[in-house]
């Protein structure tokens, strides 16, 4: 039991969120507004035209894209004054047409722009099917749009307009167009009045206006349609009042949201149970459910059609379209709604005969829903189709799958000459009749089992019964029976064959169909695993194509979004030998550029790009368009059950391009706090250490300059040595700097030549003689000429620096060493020293950025810690190692090797 408090003040969270979501939605988007009528001539037009000229006065761009030309003087007088956008001219089968031209409208983007008839069908060399779909455009563009619409136009009121008027009217709008409409503008006058303008040609010319009244405007229909117009439009108001109403926590009942289930099929009449049932979702504003439970049986081309256009229908009115497979209809649909929670069925009518003998052990569809569950309510729409069509013969209705290939028939033949003669052999060994009657009941069985279809299996029955009774019964070799029992015998043969032959077709059905769906069930599993495991864009993209194609079995393109645009497409195609077109042409990538843009689907079985020869559903992430997936259509639409697949693959791509773009995010991210702690590390090593060579600097310059004639020349010539060595630490720390920013913008291009090591060497050491007096350089080098392929000059720096670094730990006088020698395909470069070695701890990270042995004092020179990642990053970046080691006897071994090749 639900208690509500009649004190209860929060805001409930749905509709807070409804509007929240509504309010995000039309940030960026245009505004839409609709004249709203209830039939011609009750001043739609002419009351937009008076709102333009409105708009224009208070400084609005305002634009015509399109005025349907009427017989209206009025109303195409107050056109005059306005801007216009040209309209497109088609020449059509030798009509002209003249359509709304939505790239010059998108090209002059004005702030509003007035398109007349939003249930107007485009010509077919239009992008859209239909008018409202243009408008969505413009909306996305941000432009607000002025149009109008009858009420007859909305789709989920068409079959009652159909049912007050007789008319069946073919251009409709989706209820979804009209409700989120940002305004609604009722123009209504009486219905006398609006007869009076008939009458006097004002709607229509004089000629035109007795087949108007007889067709359509009678009074009766035009006051109906006027409470229909007025309803629809109150309900609006209602419920937007409602959101306004109860966001603010002004509410007195707990608000419930119902879940409706519409059960459709091949019928045309299921048209009318998915209008009801999105009606009923509008008036219960709640979730709809389009279900339809495929039994496996085949349909026929026009079932088939029939189908898609009731899912089509259906998506249209914003219903949600599921598949089940099973054989009980009535079982399939009661667990699928309790699944979903449902509290609302509707269903049509089977018009069974009640006074037949089957109706009381059949049950109808509806009866078994009824007697399966005691808490969904269930509605019950007749067919009005049923009446036309059951003039039918019984056997007209009896579908039989007659599809037989001359397999089928070589299979027949065969298992029929096989059990021909077991029953020869049985009867030979004095067998009676009974097994011979079932060895030919296990031939038809088998046949069934074999064959596809039913038509073999029944000719193998009636074949069965006639070879028995012709070679088995007496008299033998003759069809005449003397037995009178055969009479029973034969009927029942012939019946037990057919029903356990059934059975078994049956079931050998539901198992191919059980099998198909696992083979998918598992390709889904497989798909999803490799493309979680899958590294880089292209590699996420083949895998997810691929699979595509072989769950559709069609070719496959995929486009990925790169700054704002399209890639060059990946294609698969399902067979290397197949001629079938892959869909590359001009139109067919503006199909998926536009899908790209609008972030829906389009091409071959949707309204936009209908005639395209291929099918693009878009990749979607939360905030934006990752890509769009292209099938290809040669031979028609794909069913909803292939798009439903291509649809759950194209998720899981999706998901899989997210993580990427999320790690390549990530690494970014690491790389920009990396190069921030370098910097920082940078600035305080640099703060420290040039601290100490320009306090020495300043401090020499400043001693000669103020006592210079005081000092005697030893001691200047020692302050101006100072000066001199302070200076080339510096530069060589500077020039460190520009290698190492070298580096990390990789702006460092190795150049390698055949270079000679021992000049190479040499040339090092030359370098650092004036910069090591205090240290004897001691060079061994092998006799034979050694050749490799490297940059001296960056070589060269490698064994600067580690002379530099060995110099400074290790006592004046010594001896550093430079040996060099070739180990297999590499040759080695060894620099060492007799110091005082490297501390064991901070060993491994010698050759970081910035690591620096913290053991000398704070003014002392300690460096910044990058003349041994500069040598690491020289090294690797010839395919080379180097590493630190420490002598047993004291000091270290730096040592790096270059490959030959």
């Amino acid at each position: 039991m639900i208690y509500i408090d009649t004190n209860y003040e929060r805001p409930d969270p749905y509709y807070l969120l409804n509007k929240i979501d509504k309010e995000e939605k039309s940030k960026n988007r245009g505004k839409l507004k609709i004249f709203f009528g209830y039939a011609a001539g009750v001043g739609k037009t002419y009351a937009m035209l008076r709102a333009a000229h409105e708009m224009r006065r208070l400084g609005k761009d305002i634009v015509v894209g399109y005025i349907e030309p009427h017989a209206r003087v009025d109303t195409m007088e107050l056109a005059e004054g306005l801007d216009q956008i040209p309209v497109k001219n088609i020449d059509y089968k030798g009509v002209a047409l003249r359509e709304f031209d939505i790239d010059k409208a998108l090209i002059r983007k004005p702030e509003i722009i007035l398109v007349d008839e939003l249930a107007h069908t485009n010509a077919k060399s239009q992008r859209h099917i239909k008018r409202w779909q243009d408008i969505d455009e413009l909306l996305q563009a941000g432009i607000d749009v002025y149009t109008t619409l009858n009420v007859q136009h909305i789709e989920s009121l068409n079959d009652i307009v159909f049912n007050i008027t007789h008319v069946s009217v073919r251009e409709t709008i989706p209820d979804k167009v009209f409700d989120d409409a940002d305004k609604v503008e009722l123009i209504d006058i009486e219905p006398d009045e609006l007869l009076k303008r008939f009458v006097d040609g004002k709607i229509y010319k004089k000629e035109q206006v007795k087949r108007a009244f007889n067709n359509f405007f009678n009074k009766n229909n035009l006051y109906a349609l006027r409470e229909i117009a007025l309803r629809r439009t109150a309900d609006r108001v209602n419920f937007e009042i409602e959101i306004a109403r109860l966001s603010k926590g002004q509410i007195t009942v707990l608000a419930t949201s119902d879940q409706i289930l519409a059960c459709i099929g091949t019928s045309p009449s299921s048209a009318r149970i998915i209008r009801t049932a999105a009606r009923m979702a509008e008036s219960y504003h709640s979730k709809w459910i389009a279900l339809y439970v495929d039994t496996g049986r085949s349909l026929s081309k026009t079932d088939r059609e029939n189908l898609n256009s009731n899912f089509r229908l259906a998506e249209g009115l914003g219903g949600e379209l599921v598949t089940v497979q099973g054989e009980n209809i009535a079982d399939q649909i009661i667990r699928y709604a309790e699944l979903r929670n449902t509290t609302k069925i509707i269903i049509g009518k089977n018009h069974k005969k009640t006074e037949t003998l089957l109706h009381f052990y059949a049950k109808d569809v509806v009866d078994k829903l009824m007697d399966s569950n005691s808490y969904i309510d269930v509605y019950m729409i007749p067919n009005s189709s049923y009446y036309k069509n059951q003039k039918k013969s019984f056997l007209s209705k009896i579908k039989i799958e007659t599809k037989v290939t001359p397999k089928d028939i070589l299979k027949t033949i065969m298992i029929m000459i096989i059990t021909i003669l077991i029953a020869i052999i049985f009867d030979k060994m004095g067998f009676t009749n009974v097994n011979v009657i079932m060895i030919f009941i296990l031939g038809v069985i088998i046949v069934y089992m074999a064959t596809k279809g039913q038509i073999t299996g029944i000719i193998s029955s009636i074949v069965g019964v006639l070879i028995f009774n012709f070679m088995f019964t007496e008299p033998k070799d003759s069809f005449r029976v003397y037995d009178k029992s055969y009479f029973i015998t034969f009927p029942m043969m012939m019946l037990v064959a057919f029903i356990v032959g059934s059975l078994t077709n049956k079931v050998q059905k539901e198992a191919q169909n059980s099998n198909m769906r696992e083979r998918r069930t598992q390709t889904l599993y497989l798909v999803s695993g490799k493309l979680l495991s899958a590294v880089g864009t292209y590699e996420v993209v083949s895998i997810g194509i691929k699979y595509i194609s072989r769950l559709v079995n069609r070719n496959v393109i995929c486009y990925v979004a790169e700054d704002n645009k399209l890639s060059t497409p990946f294609v698969y195609k399902k067979d290397k030998g197949d001629k079938e077109e892959i869909i590359l042409s001009k139109d067919e990538n503006a199909a998926a550029y536009w899908t790209f843009l609008n972030g829906k689907e389009s091409g071959c079985g949707t309204s936009t790009f209908y005639r395209a020869k291929g099918y693009y559903i878009p990749i979607k992430s939360k905030n934006k368009i990752l890509g769009v997936i292209g099938v290809s259509c040669p031979s028609g639409e794909l069913r909803p059950q292939k798009k439903t697949l291509v649809e759950t693959v194209t998720g899981q791509i999706s998901i899989a391009l997210d993580r990427e773009i999320l790690a390549r995010e990530q690494e970014k991210s690491k790389v920009e706090i990396e190069r921030e702690r370098l910097r920082s590390n940078l600035l305080r090593s640099i703060s420290h250490d040039l601290r100490s060579p320009l306090a020495g600097i300043k401090g020499a310059a400043s001693t000669i300059l103020e006592n210079g004639e005081l000092i005697d020349e030893a001691t200047k010539n020692k302050l101006l040595n100072g000066i001199y060595e302070d200076t080339e630490w510096l530069i060589r720390l500077v020039e460190n700097l520009l290698s190492m920013t070298k580096f990390d913008e990789g702006n460092t291009k190795i150049k390698k030549n055949v270079e000679l090591v021992e000049e190479v060497v040499s040339e090092a050491v030359q370098r650092s003689s004036k910069y090591f007096k205090n240290h004897k350089i001691r060079v061994s080098v092998p006799e034979q000429v050694i050749m490799v392929s490297m940059d001296g000059s960056l070589i060269e720096q490698v064994i600067i620096n580690l002379l530099d670094n060995a110099s400074k730990f290790s006592p004046k006088g010594s001896i550093i060493e430079i040996k060099v020698y070739e180990k297999k395909n590499d040759v080695v470069f060894e620099i060492i020293d007799n110091g005082q070695g490297v501390a064991e701890d901070i060993l491994p990270n010698i050759f970081d950025r910035f690591f620096t042995n913290g053991s000398k004092i704070s003014d002392s020179r300690r460096g910044v810690g990058l003349g041994l990642a500069i040598c690491k990053s020289i090294v690797e970046a010839h395919g080379g190692k180097i590493e630190a080691i420490n002598k047993k006897s004291g000091g270290a071994i730096f040592k790096f090797n270059i490959p030959k090749d």
